[in-house]
């Protein structure tokens, strides 16, 4: 049973990320969206696995912003990435980081 629920990157979308923060292009619609340098932090924690409550308790360590707060940003900007179908929820269960790697390996190739 899966221990929460995290976010998947929808398949046909590419991103280009600098310092300003991100573009991502939805191959499928073939639309392009930018994130300013928050939102490029949030899309690599989605990225990288992260259920939306692990993705506010590494920016309240990072930003010393309340929880509360983040936790509802962090929604409100998932709705939205929802919405233009660029990330959906994907039941997970959390793997040591050897397992998690060769995994995602294995899902880019």
């Amino acid at each position: 049973m899966p221990e929460h629920v995290a976010l998947a990157v929808a398949k046909g979308v590419r991103e280009t990320v600098n310092h300003d923060g991100a573009v991502l292009l939805d191959i499928d619609q073939g639309l392009c969206f930018s994130l300013n340098p928050v939102g490029t932090r949030i899309w690599e924690m989605i990225k990288d696995g992260m259920s939306e409550g692990e993705i506010a308790d590494a920016l309240q360590r990072e930003f010393h912003l309340p929880h509360a707060q983040l936790l509802a940003d962090i929604s409100d900007f998932v709705t939205q990435l929802e919405s233009m179908r660029l990330v959906g929820n994907q039941p997970i269960i959390k793997r040591g980081i050897l397992s998690r790697l060769l995994g995602r390996h294995r899902s880019d190739a």
